[in-house]
């Protein structure tokens, strides 16, 4: 994906995007480790998104990764980049942002 220059807040390296702690690849590239996470559990089946720790799974590769991010990874909460709030995981943070700084 395109990035732009990390900053480091003392625990490591946030993709100025995000909010979210990003790695450096095999390949040198910057990767989120949060998706790295959940790509290790997401395998497609013929039109179907799987997840590989439950039963659950849909035609849309979205809704699988926010399934196994909130049901599956054990993660720290994500701040909000606006005002610093933790939410539990990257849904619940986008619900914030949309709530609380549309216009923003």
């Amino acid at each position: 994906g395109n990035y732009e220059e990390g900053y480091d807040d003392g625990s490591g390296m946030i993709d100025p995007n995000t909010g979210m702690p990003i790695a450096a690849g095999a390949d040198g590239n910057k990767v989120d480790d949060l998706e790295m996470r959940i790509m290790s559990k997401l395998k497609r089946i013929g039109v179907y998104w799987h997840c590989s720790d439950c039963d659950f799974f849909s035609a849309k590769k979205f809704n699988t990764k926010t399934h196994i991010e909130a049901k599956h990874l054990e993660y720290t909460e994500v701040p909000c980049s606006l005002c610093g709030v933790l939410c539990a995981n990257r849904r619940r943070l986008r619900y914030h942002v949309s709530m609380y700084h549309k216009n923003e």
